[in-house]
């Protein structure tokens, strides 16, 4: 076996135990990977070692290790984005009620890189690494804006889309004239559409060259809603979006901050 190919195997490992909700036992990973028992057992004790899985005492099935949240945590604390999104996220959370994400797309799903938790009732689930919907979050639409309406459909399939909370737009070209409305106001919306009763309000972030490549977004249950209008919260959403994009070194969005503090 040569070292790339130990390493893809490894890292195929790796995948199959990120996605799953519970620790997998050897059979079920070489299943998943078509693969034989020992082979995968001699990869699980190499990466063990590492600490990158664990074993179950209980169940004798593995999930993933320490070293895998310290390497995510080393990486995370030396990006750029990160470290100015969460200044503006812990911001936005510390209002009361909204629950903050910064996220990637990655493919035709969105990759969560930080979650802030707010004092609302509502408690976040996701952490940084997990997968979330594009075509039902605030967060995921605001990754789509500005994309031709071909190549968003290229992105997320022909339809229907999964049907993921009551009100989840499941035609992919009614969701392209939902994101064209979004982008001549600046935020996108979910309003029921990935949690029944959740709120979310989501904009992008630009890089230097303009160039939209993560997007923020708040979350707050609907029973709040009689105090809270979503065009004030989108408003708070776009300038810290804004923010952010200037710290990235987006030239419009750092105009706009510094004529924000000449005023």
């Amino acid at each position: 076996m040569t070292g790339n190919l130990s390493l893809e195997r490894g890292l195929a490992v790796l995948n199959v135990l990120k996605e799953a909700d519970e620790a997998v036992g050897v059979r079920e990973l070489a299943r998943r990977l078509e693969q034989s028992a020992p082979a995968v057992q001699r990869i699980l004790n190499t990466l063990a070692e590492q600490g990158y899985v664990e074993q179950s005492p209980d169940s004798r099935r593995y999930r993933l290790g320490h070293s895998v949240l310290a390497l995510a945590r080393k990486v995370l604390g030396r990006d750029r984005l990160v470290g100015l999104a969460e200044i503006e996220l812990q911001a936005l959370a510390a209002e009361g009620c909204f629950n903050a994400f910064l996220g990637i797309r990655r493919g035709n799903c969105g990759i969560y890189l930080l979650t802030v938790q707010s004092k609302s009732p509502v408690v976040i689930r996701s952490s940084p690494g997990e997968t979330f919907p594009l075509h039902s979050t605030a967060l995921g639409k605001a990754l789509l804006m500005e994309l031709s309406g071909e190549a968003v459909v290229g992105i997320l399939g022909q339809g229907p889309l999964e049907q993921v909370a009551v009100r989840t737009v499941t035609d992919p070209h009614k969701l392209v004239a939902q994101i064209r409305a979004s982008e001549s106001i600046g935020y996108t919306t979910s309003l029921d559409e990935n949690f029944t009763g959740l709120i979310a309000v989501g904009a992008p972030l630009r890089d230097a060259s303009g160039t939209i490549t993560a997007a923020i977004s708040v979350a707050y249950p609907r029973s709040v809603g009689p105090h809270v209008e979503i065009a004030e919260v989108g408003e708070a959403v776009t300038a810290a979006a804004a923010r952010i994009s200037a710290g990235l070194g987006f030239p419009e969005a750092k105009q706009a901050r510094d004529s924000h503090h000449a005023a």
